[in-house]
């Protein structure tokens, strides 16, 4: 018999077989949790084996760029990953965070919409994900106001929607 994963406190009252996709269950509401870095840890490590989940609400938590890279490789290294959309709002992330899930989009095929507004991601986060989305086809939403963002990021994701599904929200 497998042992259980032991889950930090942020994510006390959530059930093992939601977070790694045993259950079924396509959404998961992980907002306001205080998660950190290190929780994102072991989450990721459920999720790099969720085949069932389609919504991740992650935002209005304490992680930042290293929480952010670790759910990014493992929801990337998912095959079997169904996940449509990603919100990540009012956390910590900064360019590095950006530059995980610019990695993110550029292998996955069913991400539809992307919430990272109300960060800290800067002109060199907005161009890594410009340069993921020159070729990602299927995302329709990004959002990503209230960063710090300037014109130069501004303009390079305005520049790399080559598609007129994609529509990138500088505001809500």
């Amino acid at each position: 018999m497998a042992s259980t994963p032991s889950l930090p406190p942020s994510l006390q009252g959530c059930r093992v077989e939601d977070l790694d996709g045993s259950s079924g269950t396509e959404v998961l509401f992980l907002k306001n949790r205080n998660i950190s870095d290190e929780d994102c840890k072991v989450l990721a490590g459920m999720l790099a084996k969720n085949s069932s989940v389609r919504q991740l609400f992650i935002g209005y938590n304490s992680f930042g760029d290293a929480g952010t890279t670790s759910l990014c490789d493992a929801l990337a290294a998912n095959t079997s990953c169904r996940l449509e959309l990603l919100g990540l709002r009012h956390c910590r992330l900064g360019d590095g965070a950006a530059g995980a899930l610019a990695e993110l989009l550029k292998v996955n095929a069913t991400l539809t919409e992307v919430g990272v507004d109300e960060n800290e991601i800067g002109d060199q986060g907005a161009e890594a994900l410009a340069n993921a989305l020159t070729n990602q086809t299927r995302l329709r939403h990004l959002y990503i106001g209230e960063n710090r963002i300037g014109e130069s990021g501004k303009h390079a994701l305005l520049e790399a929607n080559t598609h007129s599904s994609l529509q990138v929200h500088f505001q809500r």
